[in-house]
């Protein structure tokens, strides 16, 4: 027997809460607020002798909590909703006529009277919801067709009154949660955000009835967590019944990568329920059964002109049939003669083969002989052509000492530098320490403690001092600290802010008075600028021991001679820049270096120290044709399984007469002694060795060479 189908009137019994949460208008709002939170309703209706007078929502504690008004100094009466939506319940009509009135008015809950206007009970969303179980056409449909898209967040640093405010603002019954790292940039860029948790208006009904500071909580310690989101592809019914498991009334809806899409509520459920929605659901399936149908139809119709195609096309092959076997009979008869005429062809192919044999030992003979010739030139030309592998190595050397020599003035020049300046900081910390030190700790002393306070604040804003300023900037900063101090009446107010200047004191100097105005004020401010020099004179030894450490390591790296044939996994742009230490003499005066290096670049396996020989000699090359004066532009990138290289000049150029023979040996342009025509034949060698290529591009005030090294290299 089938299930009876309730009636009309049976689901709108079952739709009718009779027993709604209700209080006497004179109830005190803290006491109405504990009622809801303890029923766990959203709302409460004002009843007194059975009449109705107004209701008061979850959403009207979250207005009142944001305009922070006392809860136990109001009465409910004073704050309830009095011009309320109301249905006699013999005016109710169906089910569906009290959905699109909840609808239509956009409101939650619909109080029913009555003939004699007294409280029945109370229709909500969730009531219906409950009542109307259309799983079909809640399995049909996804979240992502019916949720809430346009959704309020706020990071987890925000209080619990600020969300309540935000929720009175845009008449919201929640806020989501995100966290609050990089949220102010996600909402800039508008980014998609990740959830954390949610606060809803009966959270705070909750916590207003707890009696919590909601302007001191951030809504991180309170706010419903962990979340349960209901992924985007999900069905209705699926968020149905996590509602309904859970007891919660909305659902955070996150995309496959977790990040916030949207919200579902039980009122979206509902409207999906709409009549209209049911509807244009079964007109949209009755459109796809007629879609299908036709489809079907004409695969039907295909499928009897195929079947018509294919008994024509089996006729035919039955007549090929026949005309192959008459073929067949014919092929046979010709093969038979043919295989006659093989017979003596295989005859004739045997003897001839029983020449082949003879002629073949006399060939082998001949062939062990012309080997063991062979073997002994072979031997002869690996002798030599070791000879000749050690006589390259030995050039590339003597190249890279020849450089090297060259290179040697500006390397001692760039290491004699920072030494120089490493003795003049050593001899003024000696004369400090020789001089002052033993009087310091009685010049203390007779320091009262605010001066000893200002003398140390003194040496700390020098040494946190970074900024360098110009002479210029100095004057400026001089004449105005003279006219402050001659304000103040400070005797030797010219010398005195020469002095502060160079402790890098600049603008205003009333934290400093107590010891200007002190009749030691000079003997101290000298002091304090001896104690300065001490830190600056550190500052410039340990800058010099790093620029020596630097020229040196680059010196020691560049000489390293390794024979080895054995490649290592190196890093073209540290090789680039050993160079470009060593040349650093030639560069800091009239040659501007602009480099190009590509992040995150792969090591290449290669001979680093003969690669090294390469950029020596362009970059050499480089500086010799612009005369020491112009741009260096080196440029290295990744191309594919490449890496590549690019340096460029701004010099005269190379004339297209001679571009093809720069490569040869003992060619050069330079003037006798100056150059051994070796230099770029070495680096087509190297680049050689390398499985690698090497172009060049001139033109007058720009030439360009390029070498193209494999990341890889192939076994040789």
């Amino acid at each position: 027997m089938s299930p009876s189908i309730p009636s009309t009137q049976t689901l709108l019994e079952q739709i009718i809460d009779r027993h709604p949460v209700s209080v006497p208008p004179d109830t005190s709002l803290s006491i109405a607020i504990a009622a809801m939170n303890q029923a766990r309703t959203s709302y409460i209706l004002i009843v007194e002798h059975q009449k109705l007078l107004g209701i008061f929502t979850e959403r009207d504690v979250v207005k009142i909590t944001a305009n922070e008004i006392p809860f136990e100094q109001v009465s409910i009466s004073q704050v309830m909703t009095e011009s309320l939506i109301t249905l006699c319940l013999e005016e109710a009509g169906t089910i569906f006529d009290l959905l699109a009135l909840l609808r239509s008015a956009r409101i939650r809950h619909l109080p029913i009277l009555d003939a004699q206007e007294n409280l029945i009970g109370v229709v909500t969303s969730e009531s219906i919801r409950k009542v109307l179980k259309p799983t079909d056409l809640l399995q049909m449909r996804r979240v992502a067709e019916i949720m809430v898209k346009k959704v309020i967040t706020t990071p987890t640093n925000t209080s619990v009154f600020q969300v309540a405010q935000q929720m009175a603002t845009y008449s919201k019954s929640c806020i989501v949660i995100c966290p609050e790292s990089g949220y102010a940039q996600a909402i800039a860029n508008n980014k998609p955000l990740k959830p954390v948790g949610i606060i809803t208006e009966q959270d705070i009904v909750k916590f207003a009835n707890l009696g919590i500071n909601l302007a001191q909580t951030p809504v991180a310690d309170v706010m419903s967590s962990p979340l349960l989101p209901v992924p985007l592809n999900s069905t209705l019914w699926q968020a149905h019944q996590m509602m309904q498991n859970y007891s919660i009334r909305r659902l955070v809806v996150v995309d496959e990568a977790g990040y916030l899409a949207g919200i579902l509520t039980q009122t979206n459920l509902v409207h999906a329920l709409d009549p209209v929605e049911m509807y244009a659901t079964v007109q949209l399936l009755q459109q796809t059964i007629t879609e299908k149908t036709h489809e079907l139809r004409l695969i039907n119709e295909q499928m009897q002109q195929e079947m018509s195609q294919r008994q024509q096309a089996e006729a035919k092959l039955q007549k090929t049939k026949e005309n192959l076997a008459e073929q067949v009979k014919q092929r046979t008869l010709e093969l038979t003669q043919a295989n006659i005429k093989l017979k003596h062809e295989i005859e004739d192919r045997i003897a001839a083969e029983i020449e082949v044999r003879r002629l073949n030992t006399q060939l082998e003979q001949r062939v062990q002989e012309r080997t063991a010739q062979l073997a002994a030139s072979n031997q002869e030309l690996q002798q030599t052509l070791a000879h000749l592998q050690a006589t390259q190595q030995e050039l590339i050397h003597s190249e890279k000492m020849a450089a090297l020599g060259q290179l040697i003035a500006g390397v001692a020049h760039e290491i004699n530098t920072p030494l120089g300046a490493i003795r003049s900081s050593v001899e003024n910390i000696a004369d400090f320490l020789r001089d002052k030190l033993p009087n310091l700790p009685i010049f203390f002393q007779q320091l009262s403690p605010e001066i000893q306070d200002t003398f140390l604040a003194i040496l700390q804003k020098q040494s946190q001092e970074s900024s360098r300023f110009s002479a210029r900037e100095k004057r400026q900063f001089k004449r105005a600290l003279r006219r402050q101090l001659e304000e103040h009446k400070i005797a030797n107010a010219d010398t005195v802010a020469d002095t502060l200047v160079d402790l890098s004191i600049y603008e205003e100097i009333s934290p400093f008075l107590n010891l200007l105005q002190n009749p030691q004020s000079q003997e101290i401010l000298n002091t304090a600028y001896q104690l300065a020099s001490l830190q600056k004179s550190t500052a410039t030894i340990r800058t010099a021991t790093e620029r020596a450490s630097k020229v040196v390591f680059a010196l020691k790296t560049y000489s390293r001679y390794e024979p080895t044939d054995k490649k290592i996994a190196a890093n073209l742009i540290e090789g680039i820049e050993t160079i470009l230490t060593l040349y650093e003499n030639h560069l800091k005066h009239q040659v501007e270096v602009i480099r190009n290096y590509q992040p995150n670049l792969p090591l290449i396996w290669c001979y680093p120290d003969q690669l090294n020989q390469v950029w020596t000699n362009l970059i050499h090359n480089a500086l010799q044709a612009m005369r020491n004066k112009g741009t260096l532009k080196i440029d290295v990138r990744q191309s594919d399984d490449s890496m590549i290289v690019s340096i460029s000049d701004t010099g005269e150029g190379i004339s297209p007469d001679i571009m093809s023979k720069i490569f040869e040996p003992f060619f050069t342009t330079k003037a006798p002694g100056e150059g051994s025509g070796f230099g770029l034949d070495i680096v087509k060698k190297i680049v050689d060795k390398h499985q690698g290529t090497i172009q060049v591009d001139s033109q007058p005030g720009l030439t360009t060479f390029k070498v193209f090294l494999p990341i890889e290299l192939k076994p040789e």
